[in-house]
């Protein structure tokens, strides 16, 4: 079965299960080298041209980024695939994030979604721009944004930012450690899993550790289709063309890069979409091999 991503849409249907894009921030645009350090001029110079001045500035050569999540719908529940940056957010070395008061509920309800329909939250990773819906202000505390959901966090991730958390006397993850995942915690919603973790039949988790020790992926299938939700393993398309360019926001690039050209190996051909948090579009659907790398196949 052909998976067809529907821009007008910002979503599409595979199997039986339905998905959207849940946009927090549309577009933030970052210099190549604080983004992906290892990025040469000349290719990213050819690859503008291919891709476009919405993704890569022909003459700046900044990379565009989306900050989205994307909403999972089958039969039985309502998932919520990473929580991007959230509202009302201190984050002083972030200002793109800090206490912005942008509509991604309203977006959510367009779809037709309350946060009280929400079944599961999960998140990719713990990173600021992964978690920051989590939780909203109420009464001067933090609470969980979807009172009736299961927060799924891996437990390697969870259990590697406590201990480095341990270790500094700051905040760490730019705060959103304290703000949106410990309360989540401490309400009794959240739920440690393991790296292989079933949300449900044809939902399964998968690790890819290097972004963070302890991330994970989304491996959705149904009815002879599939999508992959990799988080942050690609943060941009230059790196579907180059596999082994890491971002400059990996713990491990080394490790990050194997599981990225591992990732997009597997799925290239196969006709399987691949969802990440970070791409604009039209820069989803499926792969296919391209020289040393690959490329979305629109």
């Amino acid at each position: 079965m052909e998976n067809v991503w529907n821009q007008a849409r910002a979503g599409c249907d595979i199997g039986g299960i339905s998905i959207d894009r849940v946009v927090d921030i549309e577009r933030l645009s970052y210099p190549h080298k604080t983004l992906i350090p290892g990025s040469n001029r000349e290719l990213l110079c050819e690859l503008s041209r291919e891709m476009g001045p919405r993704l890569i500035d022909p003459v700046t050569l900044d990379l565009s980024l989306s900050f989205h999540s994307f909403l999972i719908r089958t039969e039985k529940n309502n998932i919520l695939i990473d929580a991007c940056c959230g509202n009302g957010k201190q984050r002083l070395n972030r200002l793109d994030w800090h206490e912005r008061d942008g509509p991604f509920l309203n977006n959510l309800r367009v779809l037709g979604v309350k946060p009280e329909d929400i079944d599961y939250v999960m998140c990719t990773h713990l990173h600021a721009d992964h978690v920051g819906w989590n939780t909203i202000m109420e009464n001067g505390d933090w609470v969980p944004t979807f009172p009736n959901a299961q927060y799924l966090f891996a437990e390697t991730e969870y259990e590697f930012w406590l201990d480095q958390q341990s270790k500094d006397e700051d905040p760490i993850l730019h705060g959103s450690h304290a703000d949106s995942v410990l309360p989540v915690i401490k309400s009794g919603q959240a739920t440690l899993v393991k790296a292989d973790h079933q949300i449900e039949a044809g939902l399964n988790f998968e690790p890819a550790p290097g972004h963070t020790p302890g991330a994970v992926i989304l491996n959705a299938e149904s009815e002879g289709a599939a999508a992959v939700f990799c988080g942050d393993v690609v943060h941009h398309p230059v790196q579907v063309r180059r596999p082994d360019w890491s971002s400059a926001f990996c713990e491990d690039p080394e490790n990050s890069a194997r599981t990225r050209a591992k990732l997009l190996e597997r799925i290239s051909g196969t006709g399987t979409l691949l969802l990440p948090a970070h791409f604009l579009s039209p820069y989803f659907g499926p792969l296919e091999k391209c020289g040393l790398g690959y490329k979305t196949v629109i």
